[in-house]
């Protein structure tokens, strides 16, 4: 069973001919113009829609899609995903991960299981943010950086980390 990985949401539309406004679910926005098609989930199916053209505006991705002739058409898609399969994903260097890779791995600091990594907080800023949720269901906010983050460990299923003076107080 192939594997649907969202990497866009669609957000709204783009003008009257039908041009489709995408918030990026990736760092990279780069990647929406490196592609030739996305797919979208309709009911249990998913549709292949090829673009015909891509550019940015205000940090979002505008796409015509050939699919989509006119305004209503592209107004029936607003909320939904744009996804690729797993296996068409661009391979990251090492030590990049998706999110969707690290979602629900087990924290740890040493031998202490701090809980597991709920969501990733885009900040904008140099650093996202590492949610982490323990068993009594409260968040720790962890800035994803090399000096906290130390190892990401996807066959055990753990990420390592280093806790920040101050940080808990």
């Amino acid at each position: 069973m192939t594997t649907y990985i969202r990497v866009g949401l669609i957000i709204n539309t783009h003008g009257h001919r039908g041009e489709l406004k995408i918030l990026p679910l990736t760092d990279d926005i780069s990647r929406f113009f490196e592609a030739e098609h996305f797919y979208i989930q309709k009911g249990a199916e998913y549709e292949k829609y090829h673009i015909k053209r891509c550019r940015v505006h205000q940090g979002k991705a505008i796409i015509d899609f050939r699919e989509i002739p006119d305004m209503n058409e592209a107004e029936k898609l607003k909320g939904r995903y744009l996804e690729l399969p797993e296996e068409e994903l661009k391979i990251l260097p090492e030590g990049h991960y998706y999110i969707y890779q690290i979602i629900g791995l087990d924290v740890y600091e040493g031998g202490r299981r701090l809980g597991k990594l709920s969501d990733v907080l885009k900040t904008g800023g140099s650093n996202d943010v590492y949610v982490v949720k323990d068993f009594e269901g409260k968040e720790l906010l962890l800035p994803a950086l090399k000096e906290v983050v130390r190892e990401i460990d996807l066959a055990n299923g753990v990420i390592r980390v280093v806790i920040p003076p101050g940080l808990l107080d």
